[in-house]
């Protein structure tokens, strides 16, 4: 029923965008999930640039309510509701988490960012969705010229309108920052992280992989070998992190590291290595060629309740597959000793999914939509 009201009431509007006069010195910003990733990654290089001076730049966020009084001049946050007028009289606009659903106008631009290189099915490749309307965009990114057929599958599009840029968040993996990195390592030789992707059908981010007993167990490894382990929970997981305390094993939340003033990348890029699944976290790790292990013991059931984009995940996944605390420990112990047996499987991959390995993608991305003045595509 909120669906259909909210088709009902956005419907007049593609047809209002398309009469409203668009400002060329305004860039709005949107997201429904907090103001993160791909957006925030953006923002940032254009602040940092100073765009600010030559654009009015507009967020609108579900939690603007944090960087309101602290914004730049030239800058200006709001929430959502507000977001609408702003955005029928924006030039641009750049989402990569929720959108609204009204269609561009023709000399408007509305990028889809996204958050991400897919291995799961989403969009109109999930079951149940094949029918939904995701195209609200001029141009949507990703991250190699293979994708730009699944992103068009997945969002309905034209692949004319999937261009091939990279992640703005990929950008800071290839940053330095000594006073935040020594603070991730805490002196320990080798840092791991393990990055859960989010699962619908079970709330216990470490199914089929590690009980309380094998954590316990694997703290006591990671103490004796003096590295640490950061597990970072996905923004969408429900998990009571104060039960799970040990001294070398770290259980971080999306707003733990927004509290710190840090991100996943600012995590990854100190990671000497990567623990995940089916996050497509993963595909972006591959930039900077360390070990990757799968905690995919639950492929099967994950497949049939979402399923992937690739007749074949696993060939996709170049790196250890971690069933049991043992594997757990002999990845760990591989890395820690400077064995990886799976480098060259791992960069074929990353040559298919990643056409970019430089940290330059917002860069592109400024330079190809903001200096842009006919934006009627075909």
């Amino acid at each position: 029923m909120k669906k259909a009201l909210l088709k009902f009431f956005f419907k007049p509007l593609t047809l209002l965008n398309k009469i409203i006069k668009k400002d060329p010195n305004l860039i709005f910003f949107y997201s429904n999930l907090g103001f993160r990733d791909n957006v925030r990654a953006f923002y940032e290089y254009l602040i940092e640039h100073q765009y600010q001076k030559h654009y009015r730049i507009v967020v609108s966020v579900n939690d603007f309510e944090e960087y309101e009084k602290t914004a730049p001049d030239g800058v200006s946050f709001i929430g959502n509701k507000q977001g609408i007028r702003i955005f029928l009289r924006a030039k641009y606009a750049f989402y990569c988490f929720g959108k609204y659903p009204i269609k561009p106008a023709k000399r408007q631009m509305v990028v889809n960012l996204w958050h991400g290189t897919p291995l799961k099915k989403i969009g109109n490749l999930q079951q149940g969705y094949e029918r939904t309307d995701y195209n609200f965009f001029t141009k949507v990114l990703t991250s190699a010229p293979m994708y730009k057929p699944v992103m068009a599958a997945i969002f309905g599009c034209r692949e004319s309108q999937v261009e091939v840029m990279g992640n703005p968040r990929n950008d800071e993996m290839f940053w330095t920052n000594r006073l935040v990195d020594t603070a991730i390592r805490r002196g320990s030789r080798k840092v791991f992280a393990w990055l859960p992707t989010y699962r619908e059908y079970d709330g216990d981010f470490v199914i089929s992989t590690l009980n309380e007993k094998d954590l316990a167990e694997l703290n006591e490894y990671l103490r004796e070998i003096q590295c640490r382990m950061v597990v970072k929970i996905h923004p969408m997981q429900q998990v009571d992190t104060a039960k799970m305390r040990y001294s070398y094993i770290d259980f971080i939340t999306e707003e733990q590291l927004k509290q710190q003033k840090m991100t996943v990348y600012t995590l990854l890029r100190n990671a000497d290595a990567l623990i995940t699944d089916y996050s497509s976290v993963y595909f972006d790790y591959m930039l900077l060629d360390r070990p990757i292990a799968f905690a995919v013991g639950d492929m099967e059931e994950y497949a049939s309740e979402r399923g992937f984009v690739f007749e074949n995940p696993k060939d996709y996944m170049p790196g250890m597959e971690i069933k049991t605390l043992y594997d757990m420990e002999k990845f760990i112990a591989d890395t820690f000793n400077g064995e990886d047996p799976f480098r060259r499987q791992r960069a074929s991959v990353c040559d298919k999914v990643n056409y970019y390995k430089d940290g330059d993608a917002c860069e592109r991305i400024a330079k190809r939509f903001l200096k842009e003045r006919n934006y009627e595509t075909d």
